[in-house]
């Protein structure tokens, strides 16, 4: 299992739990099928709290052009 909580920004267990079911009814992109949905929420909202720039994004998170086409 993957550890979610790196960050502050970063979801808790009981949050992912309730918004989980709203990915699992969303339209898969190919692109975004490999990688975690939690992750790629995860990464929108570490860009939302710190402001950083797309291509700042830690490299934790999945490559910032998966994570833009995602949050678009």
């Amino acid at each position: 299992m993957v550890n979610f909580l790196r960050y502050d920004s970063d979801l808790t267990d009981k949050k992912w739990s309730t918004i989980e079911p709203i990915f699992t009814k969303a339209k898969k992109g190919k692109h975004l099928q490999k990688h975690p949905k939690r992750e790629l929420v995860n990464a929108v909202r570490y860009l939302s709290k710190t402001g950083c720039q797309w291509r700042m994004l830690p490299k934790e998170y999945p490559n910032y052009k998966t994570v833009s086409s995602f949050y678009q």
